[in-house]
């Protein structure tokens, strides 16, 4: 939104040169392009990167990573931008992002009339919930913007989320399709609004701050992390696949700044503090995670796993070395 047009441009041509470099992942089939490898690489580490003490330094971790390679693989000379969606909350549809011009991520899916609620299920031992998700202004195929007709390989990861999916190469199935939007007025109003940020910042300590980015506050039925998700709809909201659609990148920069602005307000207290197992929802059931317990980003971080500690500060230089405005 701040970003001037050419900057805007620059750094979808950046993403668009990603899509056409080769996958990493030669044994995965539906890996056909670097961008790809993100997202495959997101589904087979759902379980251990969701609900979890791991979510927010992996997202961090993996967000810096795909800007990396934005940088080393396309020349991209700007930075990975964040999506302040607060500014966006009463009227998703008239986002600049989504105007389906050159110079956003492009619109809205194509419009899929008479469409009923949805509902979005997870079904395993340890969270038993139903997420009612009314339908949004779009549903189908973008067809505007430099994203116009993309191709996603993988997903959609239909039913409930249950414990079959754990591991599941059917995960990883080779599944073509158009990249789909369905924006959602209803779940970005509930969700993502400047009251449940501060809400979200006034939470006292990290187990509370993690259950409100999971959660939610009292006063919305999502939080702003699946709200931004089901804001944007379709391949977006699959907690598998929703790296699929470049707008992820820019939703989970904005996770990870407000993370970093919640940690500023106490630095003494909030730099290092971490809290939750090593599962989703402690499912199947782990130990306390600890900041020396490794987490590993695959072929997409040269290195190896990493301590989990690495990934607290943006500052610290190992590796990261940014700031929010």
């Amino acid at each position: 939104r701040t970003l001037s047009k050419g900057a805007r441009k620059n750094y979808t041509d950046a993403v668009l040169c990603l899509r056409k470099k080769p996958s990493l992942y030669k044994e995965i089939k539906g890996a056909k392009s670097r961008y790809d490898d993100f997202q495959a690489l997101h589904i087979l580490q759902t379980f251990v990167i969701h609900s979890n003490a791991q979510f927010l330094g992996w997202h961090r971790w993996f967000t810096w990573a795909y800007e990396e390679a934005l940088r080393q693989e396309c020349g991209y000379q700007g930075y990975q931008p964040y999506w302040d969606w607060t500014l966006d909350s009463e009227d998703i549809s008239a986002s600049p992002l989504f105007d389906g011009s050159p110079y956003g991520l492009s619109g809205n899916g194509e419009f899929i009339p008479n469409r009923s609620e949805s509902i979005v299920a997870f079904r395993i031992p340890t969270i038993d919930i139903d997420i009612q998700v009314p339908p949004g202004t779009g549903g189908g195929c973008v067809t505007t913007g430099p994203f116009a007709n993309a191709t996603v390989p993988f997903g959609p990861i239909e039913g409930p989320l249950t414990s079959s999916l754990l591991n599941n190469p059917e995960n990883l199935a080779y599944k073509p399709h158009c990249l789909r939007r369905d924006l959602n007025p209803k779940s970005a109003g509930l969700s993502l609004t400047s009251a449940n940020v501060e809400i979200l910042l006034q939470s006292p300590n990290i187990t509370v701050f993690n259950k409100m980015i999971v959660q939610g506050s009292s006063s919305s039925s999502l939080s702003v992390h699946g709200g931004g998700h089901f804001a944007v709809g379709m391949d977006m909201r699959d907690t598998f696949t929703s790296p699929g659609d470049p707008v992820f990148f820019l939703h989970h920069a904005q996770i990870d700044r407000l993370w970093t602005l919640w940690q500023k307000r106490d630095l003494k207290k909030r730099q290092y503090a971490i809290s939750g197992t090593g599962t989703f929802f402690n499912y199947p059931p782990s130990p306390e995670f600890k900041l020396s317990d490794k987490i590993d980003m695959g072929k997409l971080s040269p290195g190896g796993p990493r301590p989990l500690h690495d990934f607290m500060d943006t500052c610290g230089g190992t590796p990261f070395c940014y700031d929010y405005m």
